[in-house]
């Protein structure tokens, strides 16, 4: 009965350490968010606060955010930020022409 109640709970714990390293696979959601936020604001030369982002989504390569800054004279700018599975930053994609 002792053997079978350490098989279980060893089983428990291969089960729980396995779901956790899954789930930490994934990048933070706020990270991305601020990244894409910071890259867009140097890009467009604008405040942080000029920025707005749409929800993160889902991609082949990895993620994508869209957005818009606000350039004052210069117009809005559409964009999109590209992130690679892992969360890095891979580009930064003007939309306008």
């Amino acid at each position: 009965m002792r053997n079978s109640a350490l098989l279980l709970t060893a089983a428990l714990g291969l089960v729980l350490t396995s779901s956790h390293a899954l789930a930490s696979d994934r990048p933070d959601p706020g990270k991305l968010t601020t990244r894409c936020l910071d890259a867009a604001a140097k890009k467009f030369d604008v405040k942080n606060d000029y920025v707005q982002l749409q929800p993160i989504q889902a991609a082949d390569a990895g993620y994508t955010i869209a957005g818009t800054a606000d350039a004052g004279m210069d117009g809005k700018k559409n964009f999109s930020c590209e992130f690679d599975k892992k969360g890095k930053l891979a580009n930064l994609v003007s939309k306008d022409k």
